[in-house]
């Protein structure tokens, strides 16, 4: 078997649940590269490691938009998760799209019952790399999930500034009707929490929607 995130040969012996059970299996090298957030010590808000209380950032969102997102990062955003990032969403290397699935999986059955919504990639990035790469991901946990929202034809994040992207308009709107989601819950995927406002955009569409819960799942923070 190969490292689902390096993609070279695995080495050591594999235990009888690795081998039937385990979506994804990382090499010694890879498992040493993500750093997991500790949840009992992240901000309740947005995962922030080493933050028990809300956060200071946390706290503007509530008293400027009335809620936060209660968002949980499975990974700290470090050197080795930025070398994973980089070589999978903006080289295009499909193969590492299931470096953490098992992870991903088990965070995901937290909810049950929620509307699992990866945030979309405009149609023009969505062009240039030729995959989503929350979708992609999302797809090998074989968990369902919905394209509730779609993207206008904006700048990319990637190239904001924080003060930028804490400016910027709403960059999404329904790709669904305003009755599927009437006071259901839903959970925006993403891959890195950065500002977070990417994601309060999302949260705040669906809430005047008539969403009765929002709540985000990140890969990083």
């Amino acid at each position: 078997m190969k490292c689902s995130c390096c993609q070279q040969k695995l080495i050591r012996n594999l235990t009888l649940r690795e081998l039937f059970f385990s979506a994804s299996l990382r090499c010694y090298h890879c498992e040493k590269q993500f750093t997991k957030i500790d949840q009992a010590a992240a901000c309740v808000g947005c995962g922030r490691k080493n933050s028990v209380k809300m956060c200071r950032d946390c706290r503007r969102w509530q008293q400027k938009l009335g809620f936060v997102l209660n968002n949980r990062s499975l990974y700290q955003y470090d050197e080795g998760f930025r070398k994973w990032i980089e070589a999978y969403k903006f080289t295009g290397d499909y193969r590492l799209r299931g470096a953490f699935t098992t992870e991903l999986e088990q965070a995901l059955r937290m909810y049950r019952g929620y509307l699992i919504c990866p945030l979309p990639l405009s149609k023009e990035r969505f062009e240039q790399r030729g995959f989503n790469q929350v979708s992609a991901c999302l797809a090998l946990t074989k968990v369902p999930f919905e394209p509730l929202l779609q993207r206008k034809e904006l700048s990319p994040q990637s190239e904001k500034t924080r003060e930028e992207r804490l400016l910027m308009v709403q960059p999404f709107e329904l790709n669904v009707s305003s009755e599927k989601i009437r006071n259901q819950r839903v959970l925006l995927v993403d891959d890195v929490y950065t500002t977070g406002r990417t994601l309060f955009h999302g949260a705040e569409l669906l809430y005047k929607n008539g969403a009765g819960t929002v709540k985000s799942l990140t890969f990083a923070r």
